[in-house]
């Protein structure tokens, strides 16, 4: 869809891109706290996420932070944060409203998994993870009734309603097994150098699908649903690359193929990672891959894949043809650009609204003593930013975004949400053993449009939804998603940028159900709700 007018339009003229650091403005003061230790554990490189969502339900962004506290001592003083957005200011809830977190902490995602009204918080962990119902903003922890208390090593996750039955149920990575005491020594022993490990040294783990029964209840039902296959998964994202009206799951490895679970519409997934050209590099080679997002990059109506991985490595973008994916990354503009980093949470968003998605990358190596062994490479690092210059061509902007981005970060997971309704998308960063960064955006942008879905007969927060857009005669899509980048989830709320158009001349809303609403001639810069229909 709307590839005729993709090419016959010109690319909006570039607008004044500037980001301010304002976490301490905003009233946000957070460390993260990995235990860092002389024995290399390697829990303690991975660090941790973040979580826009709408925790009490007044149409803002608030904000959640996981820490992660010792390996061996636990918490302490290292609690989760919850951040209520109270417009200028964000104001911590004391004890997170019940959901501080009690495991060696990874990454978060929410969503209304019981249809309440209210958004709920799932958080993965090394250890037993956890599920946190919210009672009318209090939470409940819910682990042990809803089945969800996995000890291992859980990454990423996902909500999606897998067999399209109105509820929301829930994919989550493993890494690997890794245990306390059983470390081995890797490093330079000639430097007397100790490094985290390769992953490849530990076995690797399969992943896990939970079906929600409906009654507060997760079954586990990974390998009768297909996911069978054993890798070291990190990213995860979910989204219908083949557009046939149900979920797909892609799920970034370390150092072993990526996966691309392509749902059957039964209830089963067959993994086709090699067929679609998803699996490897765009030269055939198992990559260390990290974070990950889908977007629509060049306006053809379908989900493309990006997948950040480790230094000396190109980032790699995969875009959807249809049936199969092409490994675009040097083509696009960014494969030479990513040699020099390690990356880890990433995203796209408009950044300028000129209706093109943009790309940031959070960079951060994995060995903090990465200096005393290569003079060239530092453990903290710069992010990028990326311009989307048209149909999926991007130009790195990192010098041109103001200071902000001049600092380096060891950066794990990153977020996307618009904490001051200007209807532009700012970014939060969770630095692996350093201090919060939230990125206000204050770049000159153009005109923009966002909605808030609510299902009735789909599940409540419309995960899944496919929006199309029209204006000026140009098509956009965005898909609605609970858990992308790493360990990480951004706003929920498609926002679109739509340039210097005065209006949206058509939308239509896919619902997982299969409805599809219309609607047009809607005015910009406003932020509508939308209930679906029921038959």
């Amino acid at each position: 869809m709307g590839v005729l007018a993709l090419l016959l339009l010109p690319h909006i003229a570039a607008a004044e891109i500037h980001f301010v650091e304002v976490s301490a403005q905003m009233g946000i003061d957070f460390v993260h706290e990995n235990g860092v230790s002389a024995e290399k554990r390697l829990p303690e490189t991975n660090g941790a996420g973040s979580a826009f969502f709408d925790w009490d339900t007044d149409g803002d962004q608030d904000l959640y932070l996981v820490n992660s506290g010792h390996l061996e001592k636990g918490r302490g003083q290292s609690w989760n944060g919850l951040y209520r957005n109270e417009g200028s200011v964000f104001k911590p809830v004391v004890g997170a409203a019940g959901a501080r977190g009690e495991s060696y902490g990874m990454g978060v995602i929410a969503a209304d998994y019981d249809s309440d009204g209210d958004p709920d918080l799932y958080l993965t962990a090394w250890g037993p993870d956890q599920l946190y119902r919210s009672d009318g903003g209090d939470f409940t922890d819910a682990t042990d009734i809803s089945g969800l208390g996995h000890e291992g090593w859980t990454t990423s996750a996902a909500f999606l309603d897998m067999d399209l039955d109105g509820d929301l149920d829930l994919f989550a990575a493993q890494y690997v097994h890794f245990e306390l005491g059983q470390q081995p020594w890797c490093g330079r022993e000639d430097m007397d150098l100790r490094f985290y490990c390769d992953p490849r040294l530990f076995k690797s783990t399969a992943d896990i699908l939970y079906r929600n029964e409906g009654d507060g209840v997760f079954s586990e039902v990974g390998l009768s649903a297909g996911i069978d296959q054993k890798g070291n998964g990190l990213g995860v994202v979910a989204g219908d690359w083949d557009l046939d009206g149900d979920p797909d799951i892609y799920v970034a490895n370390d150092l072993t193929p990526n996966f691309h679970y392509v749902n059957q519409g039964n209830g089963c997934f067959v993994e086709d990672g090699l067929l679609t050209g998803t699996a490897l590099s765009a030269d055939g080679a198992n990559q260390a891959g990290m974070g990950v997002d889908a977007g629509d990059i060049d306006a053809d109506g379908d989900l493309d894949l990006f997948v950040t991985n480790y230094q000396l490595e190109t980032n790699s973008l995969y875009r959807n043809d249809g049936s199969y994916f092409s490994e675009t990354s040097f083509k696009s503009g960014i494969g030479e650009i990513s040699l020099n980093y390690l990356g880890f949470g990433t995203g796209f968003f408009d950044f300028d609204n000129d209706g093109w998605l943009d790309l940031f990358v959070g960079n951060g190596h994995v060995h903090d003593n990465i200096g005393e062994y290569d003079e060239l490479v530092t453990h903290a690092q710069r992010a990028q930013i990326f311009r989307n210059r048209g149909a999926g061509i991007f130009s790195e902007v990192t010098e041109e975004v103001g200071p902000a981005f001049a600092a380096k970060y060891v950066v794990r997971g990153s977020s996307f949400g618009d904490i001051d309704q200007d209807g532009d998308l700012d970014i939060a960063i969770v630095s692996n053993g350093r201090r919060f960064a939230l990125m206000r955006n204050d770049g000159e942008h153009g005109n923009w449009f966002q909605i808030h879905l609510e299902g009735r007969q789909s599940n409540r927060d419309a995960i899944g939804a496919l929006v199309y857009l029209w204006a000026e005669g140009r098509e956009q899509m965005r898909q609605v998603k609970a858990g992308s980048g790493f360990l990480s989830m951004s706003q929920v709320d498609p926002l679109f940028g739509v340039g210097a158009a005065k209006a949206i001349e058509r939308l239509e809303i896919h619902w997982p159900a299969g409805e599809v609403q219309i609607l047009q001639d809607i005015a910009v810069n406003q932020r509508i709700n939308l209930e679906e229909k029921t038959r």
